[in-house]
């Protein structure tokens, strides 16, 4: 897997920016502030998904001053032949793409949301996909610049043990250890419910049986109503069927009506028709003789017209001839008119030509001259300008500018000691006042057991009750229910009295346990809230402890990010530049007047600037901010002032410039107008060419007139032709019309006379169909009764409303049949309610045992087995990277809670030395060793470091750059090669001997 390239646009300083990365080690070089570190950030972004966030403190700072939208590109190879590129914008509405190269062009591929996005690039990338690809990036492969130490310099052993195990990813197993805790205090409480739970819906499903009975009876009754009402719909079926046949006759007999009153309309209507049809007949007869008159004429009057169309023809052509005449006159004239003309002009572009070749000549030798002096200032003025540059980049470089980029961590330190200052507080109020709490849950196993005595109690009482209602049921008729005869012992003892009076003293002491057991779950619900208050309360404590950690780990890193930035050493670089680049004397450039040149006491705008950030985190944050607010003024006016400065010093290169460009124009004009005279030659050329044309052209116009002419001689007396074949069409055009208007009557006397013989045709069948109707209407009329048909409709309504009767008491059987359906599956439901949380009891004893065994004998021991596991194998692989780079016989091992140790011989004892006794130096080759071996055991192939060379000194650089190098080509003595990609930044010479490509950042 390697990256290939990274484009940026509107990140930081990058207005626009691409780079082409090669396969093994990458050194990024540049000066401070020139966007090194920004580069690893982009990557991180738009590859690994981190949060703008991450890199500054608000994500509007990710991008370039000015600018509302960025975007971030990387081209990556995840293996030999595949190409991706994935695109992530900054700003509103930021879009995160991956696409794959395919045919030389990048297609995106459809995710459904970021995460799938993430998902698929880690695959790609062959990173776990159990953690986000961001905490993979910011906490093993590319640490920022300031966290590069990170957890290696926690003093905590707990803090710095939580730190690397979340590295690792074996976390889990102590997090899941603390978190099962809680789990086995919610399943005992859920036990303890379900159990007062069951004990009181178990009374509720004694009326069972009695539900079932009565559903019993109704169903019966049921039975009864269905075979009465299946009876009378029998009835109904053979009333129904009698009255269907009845009103199908009565129907009949309306049809029959109808269709004789149809009949005897038609045949009316027919009668209508046939005096029509024998007029039309009569019409066409007469318009017959009248084409027969005119025919004669008709034809005559055709012959006219088509001699008139054939005239027509030949006037058109004559047009024609005319029109075209008319053309090539008017070409003779044009053609006469230009020569004219272009004869004229030529003479002139001649004399033109001449006078323009000596103007040419001479602008060329003054703008010689012109040149030979602009050279001289243009030196002169760049000469100014490089050494202002140089200025302008030394301050750049000043430690000052870090201001910016360390102040967001020591505001976010500070207010988080604000925030936790408050939790601590309010924390501290929530837990006083908890002893009320603890003597409120002391006492709920007493009375846990007091309601389980009073529910058992009951329960008793309940199924005596049930026995004595049973007993009352059996001798409710006085009869033995053994001997099947009369009870000699019922009238003696008190009979059913006495047991209606033990029931009543049973409902009695029932009613009583009832009310004090409503006491006791009042009393047990109120112990089992305070205890579940008191279990917060005493999670509270536990949170405290942890805020005061922190609290303190907070205070330790404010101290040492502070240091990087300290007031003192920002005002000894300050005034060391001022004394040695200070400018001309310019209002902007107060601060580097006075004192402060000569290296003695502060200027008077650099004496607020000496202070001490103490009190507590609000105080401090008022501090820091009062002074980067003034060191910001300060930088400014210093910026102001070699902007000033640089302007001056520019402002005789762009003269020079604007000079060079005039000549340039000049020049390039003058060369432009000797192309002009030279076109110009070739035009006249062609002119002379044209004119020598239009003379041919004027002649063969001249002979094409002459043709016309002769051609329309041809077309005389046209005109009285016409004249005569119109006035013969006038004269036959009455003969013509007549035909016209009796033609289509005459051709429709056939047609009409069989139309006439079929109506009459048709007449006499409809008189013969109207007497056969006539007579089925007579036979339809003699077997029909209306009495009869009366009759049976109201005996159909009788047995209707008695079936309607009959619904209406299954439906109110029904009715109660459905109530006791919903009563009894009621009951059910709590019955397997019951059984379902008595099952669930035993689950949940299941479980509880189950958790309290895990937490013991697996998740309290796991994570320190891996913890070992991982340090032995990281140790291995790092002593031998440190070794290398130290070259010394030192051991270096990871120790407990991830502790550095350091391992050498002294006096023939051995030795053993901590992290918080090493030096910068050797703190540093250890953390790089470690970092190196921890990329190869979780198995990255790409890794980033910056600045890895700080706190080393040369020999040990050189050292580093050599044990990069023997990993980049697997040297035993240090370790395999395991990296595809190596990217380093760094100032340091020695990398430029070992790197496979350096790249320079301005």
């Amino acid at each position: 897997m390697r990256i290939v390239s990274v484009y940026l646009k509107n990140i930081k300083s990058h207005r626009e920016t691409e780079l082409s990365f090669s396969p093994g080690i990458n050194v990024l070089s540049g000066a401070n502030g020139s966007g090194k570190s920004t580069i690893f950030q982009a990557i991180g972004y738009a590859l690994f998904g981190v949060n703008a966030q991450d890199f500054t403190s608000r994500a509007d700072r990710f991008l370039t001053i000015g600018t509302k939208r960025g975007e971030v590109g990387v081209v990556f190879e995840p293996a030999e032949g595949e190409r991706y590129r994935v695109t992530r914008t900054v700003g509103p509405a930021g879009k995160w793409l991956l696409a794959k190269e395919t045919g030389g062009a990048f297609e995106i591929e459809e995710h459904a949301n970021s995460q799938e996005t993430e998902q698929r690039i880690a695959s790609l990338l062959g990173l776990a996909g159990g953690r986000p690809l961001a905490d993979q990036f910011k906490l093993v492969i590319g640490p920022f610049q300031n966290d590069f130490l990170g957890p290696f310099v926690i003093r905590q052993p707990t803090k710095r043990q939580d730190a690397f195990d979340e590295i690792l990813g074996i976390d889990a197993w102590r997090k899941t250890f603390d978190g099962t805790k809680l789990l086995a205090s919610a399943i005992a409480a859920r036990t303890d419910t379900l159990q007062a739970e069951v004990a009181g819906k178990q009374e509720q499903v004694a009326v069972l049986p009695a539900k079932e009975l009565e559903y019993a009876s109704l169903r019966e009754n049921s039975s009864a109503k269905e075979a009465e009402l299946k009876k009378r719909t029998g009835e109904l079926a053979e009333v129904t069927a009698q009255l269907a046949a009845l009103d199908a006759r009565k129907k009949k007999i309306e049809a029959a009506r109808n269709a004789v009153q149809g009949i005897e309309e038609r045949i009316s209507s027919g009668k209508d028709h046939v005096t029509n049809q024998q007029l039309l007949v009569e019409q066409s007869k007469e318009a017959a003789g009248v084409v027969a008159a005119a025919s004669a004429g008709k034809q005559a009057y055709d012959a006219a017209e088509a001699r008139l169309k054939e005239l027509r023809e030949q006037e058109k052509q004559k047009s024609l001839v005319e029109k075209k005449l008319a053309e090539l006159d008017k070409e003779q004239s044009g053609i006469r008119a230009t020569l004219a003309i272009e004869e004229r002009e030529l003479a002139d572009l001649r004399s033109g030509m001449d006078a323009e070749a000596k103007k040419l000549s001479e602008e060329e030798s003054s703008l010689a001259a012109q040149r030979a002096e602009l050279a001289t200032v243009q030196a002169q003025a760049a000469e100014l300008l490089a050494a202002v540059n140089r200025a302008v980049a030394t301050f750049r470089e000043l430690p000052v500018h870090r201001i910016d980029s360390v102040l967001p961590y020591l505001f976010t330190g500070l207010d988080r000691m604000a925030t936790i200052d408050g939790q601590s507080a309010e924390k501290g109020r929530l837990i006083a006042g908890s002893e009320a709490l603890e003597a409120a849950a002391a006492e709920l196993p007493h009375g846990q057991a007091e309601l389980e005595k009073v529910q058992g109690k009951r329960a008793e009482l309940s199924g005596r009750k049930l026995s004595l209602i049973e007993g009352c049921e059996k001798i409710g008729d006085g009869n033995c229910p053994f001997l099947q005869e009369p009870c000699k012992n019922v009238d003696a003892a008190g009979g059913l009295e006495l047991m209606r009076v033990h029931i009543q003293e049973l409902d009695a002491e029932i009613a009583g346990l009832d009310a004090q057991a409503e006491a006791l779950t009042g009393q047990v619900a109120s112990a089992q809230a305070a205890a579940h208050e008191l279990a917060g309360v005493e999670h509270v404590r536990g949170e405290l402890g942890k805020l005061a950690t922190e609290r303190d780990t907070l205070e330790q890193d404010f101290t040492r990010k502070l240091s990087e930035i300290a007031p003192a050493a920002l005002l000894a670089s300050v005034t060391g530049w001022l004394a040695t680049n200070s400018p001309e004397p310019s209002p902007t450039f107060s601060l580097a007047k006075g004192e402060g040149q000569g290296g003695g006491a502060l200027p008077d705008e650099l004496k607020p600037l000496r202070v001490e950030i103490a009190g507590p985190p609000s105080a401090r944050r008022a501090q820091l901010s009062i002074w980067s607010d003034q060191w910001h003024n300060v930088i400014a006016s210093l910026e102001r002032g070699l902007e000033d400065r640089l302007k001056e010093a520019e402002e005789p290169v762009r003269n020079c410039a604007i000079r060079a460009a005039g000549l340039d124009t000049g020049a390039k004009a003058l060369e432009g107008k000797k192309r002009e005279l030279a076109a110009a030659g070739e035009k006249v050329v062609l002119r002379e060419k044209t004119i020598e044309t239009q003379q041919k052209r004027l002649h063969a116009v001249v002979a094409g007139v002459g043709a016309e002419k002769q051609a329309l001689s041809a077309y005389a007396g046209l005109e009285d032709a016409v004249r005569a074949a119109g006035e013969e069409l006038e004269r036959y055009q009455p003969e013509r019309d007549r035909f016209i208007a009796n033609e289509t009557a005459a051709a429709e006397l056939e047609k009409r006379t069989d139309t006439l013989t079929k109506y009459q045709k048709r007449l006499q069948e409809l008189g013969a169909q109207l007497a056969l109707t006539q007579q089925e209407l007579q036979e339809l009329l003699a077997g029909y009764q209306a009495e009869r048909h009366e009759n049976v409709r109201n005996q159909r309504e009788l047995v209707m409303a008695a079936m309607a009767t009959l619904k209406a008491e299954m439906a109110g059987i029904a009715e109660g049949m459905v109530r006791l359906e919903g009563e009894i599956a009621a009951l059910t439901a709590v019955a397997q309610e019951i059984q379902r949380k008595l099952a669930a009891i035993d689950k949940l004893q299941e479980q509880g045992a189950l958790v309290k065994f895990l937490r013991n004998q697996v998740f309290k021991n796991v994570s320190s087995q891996l913890s070992e596991r991982f340090r032995e194998e990281i140790s291995t692989r790092a002593d031998r990277i440190y070794r290398c780079i130290s070259e010394s016989d030192e051991e270096l091992y990871w120790g407990e809670n991830y502790q550095v140790v350091l391992k050498d011989m002294m006096d023939g004892q051995i030795r053993e030395r901590t992290d918080d006794q090493l030096s910068g130096g050797q703190m540093m080759s250890a953390v790089v060793s470690l970092r190196l071996a921890l990329l190869q055991t979780i198995g990255a192939r790409i890794a980033f470091f910056d600045e890895p060379t700080s706190n080393l000194d040369a020999e040990r650089r050189e050292n580093l750059a050599k044990a990069f190098r023997a990993i980049d080509v697997g040297q035993e003595e240090v370790t395999e090669h395991w990296y595809d990609q190596l990217f380093l930044v760094s100032h340091d010479v020695s990398f430029t001997e070992i790197t496979d490509q350096m790249i320079h950042l301005d």
